[in-house]
């Protein structure tokens, strides 16, 4: 979660404030079921506190909260990362991923730059996707797959990538936005759909394209 604090929103925070802030991120549901990476929480919670210290009583959660995240380590190198869509802190794209750039061989296993600035693009271009079937290449973990799924009224949505282990975070990262959805594995297609969404998440080998395409002709 990105918050654009300036050192004067931190020091204005009183105890009542402070339980607020505490409760809508590292005391939510959605961090407790999905925890942030341990250093970045650690960092952001020392930052915080390092603003509040000379003007205000510092509420105990923000000590407990930064030695607990001194403490983690997170889980074979994964963690979540949260992506507050528009000021809403309730409208949130959540990521299974990591931090690192190169993982088994792929660089897949992150949200890179690009997948941001292109979720921007399409959040400010939706109805392009309206009423079509998309087809994303190199689809990482998933982001701007996951963005056009939720937010755009598209027939359906199908991610691609070359490597298990991505294949493998995008599903998971799909169940993590659409637990509604129905999982079905399909051919070499695995879908999740309901009555109003349709996301497949499927292998492209650059090597053996035309029978992708033949693939492709029959899911539209």
């Amino acid at each position: 979660m990105y918050f654009p604090f300036k050192p004067k929103d931190v020091e204005e925070m009183d105890w009542n404030w402070q339980q607020e802030f505490l409760d809508a991120t590292v005391n939510s549901k959605l961090m407790k079921e999905y925890p942030a990476s341990s250093k970045f929480v650690s960092l952001f919670l020392k930052k915080i506190i390092q603003h509040l210290e000379p003007k205000q009583e510092v509420h105990d959660g923000f000590y407990e909260h930064l030695c607990t995240s001194m403490k983690h380590i997170d889980k074979d190198g994964y963690s979540y990362r949260h992506y507050l869509i528009g000021n809403d802190i309730n409208n949130v794209i959540t990521t299974k991923e990591t931090k690192n750039m190169v993982v088994n061989g792929t660089t897949g296993l992150k949200t890179w730059e690009a997948a941001l600035m292109l979720s921007d693009w399409v959040l400010c271009n939706k109805n392009f996707f309206s009423n079509k079937h998309v087809l994303e290449l190199g689809s990482g973990v998933g982001f701007t797959g996951i963005t056009i799924a939720k937010y755009c009224n598209t027939k359906s949505m199908v991610l691609t990538d070359c490597h298990d282990d991505v294949l493998k975070t995008i599903c998971d990262n799909i169940q993590i936005n659409f637990a509604q959805l129905q999982k079905q594995e399909e051919n070499i297609i695995t879908w999740f759909k309901d009555h109003n969404k349709s996301l497949g998440v499927t292998t492209l080998d650059w090597n053996a394209i035309d029978d992708f395409m033949e693939d492709m002709v029959k899911w539209s």
